[in-house]
């Protein structure tokens, strides 16, 4: 009895789910290490980027979608081949090159700190076959710089007015 209760006040932190999720999966790690610890999502003022990252901050997987003038991201799904790309590193090894593929943005809010959850598909050129790749991500957006076109909180930048005070 004591067994089942201690498991039944385990298993919400057993089964919880980060918000710092995803997986990957393809005939691509038959020969290139996909191994990661976390997932982040970055906007800058020209890209999102969706990095599968390791302990030591390698990232063996790197989504990126262009920033398109006069069009801000938003929850559709996009084409790699003309609007991103799939690179990547893991170990001494770049991860080969793109093909073509997508990205499916779920949930997306160009905000600091909000939900941003898809999944996307690639093929890559292994000399004279393609291997493929596919993954999910759950992260919480990291807005690098304001981007025109977005309504950005970046306040948490400015100083708070007790930073640098003398006595």
């Amino acid at each position: 009895m004591k067994r089942l209760a201690l498991l039944l006040c385990l298993a919400p932190l057993l089964f919880s789910c980060s918000a710092d999720e995803g997986g990957l999966q393809g005939s691509l790690k038959d020969f290139y290490n996909l191994s990661f610890e976390s997932v982040r999502a970055r906007l800058y003022p020209t890209e999102l980027s969706i990095e599968y990252v390791r302990a030591g901050g390698q990232v063996p997987v790197r989504l990126t979608l262009k920033q398109v003038p006069n069009q801000p991201i938003k929850v559709a799904t996009y084409d790699l081949l003309t609007l991103g790309n799939i690179t990547g590193r893991s170990g001494d090894n770049d991860i080969p090159r793109f093909v073509n593929g997508t990205l499916k943005l779920t949930e997306f809010e160009a905000v600091n700190g909000a939900r941003i959850v898809g999944e996307f598909e690639g093929q890559f050129a292994t000399g004279d076959d393609k291997a493929s790749l596919s993954g999910d991500f759950d992260a919480n957006l990291e807005v690098v710089a304001q981007i025109v076109g977005y309504d950005v909180d970046l306040s948490y930048l400015e100083d708070a007015g007790d930073a640098g005070d003398g006595p």
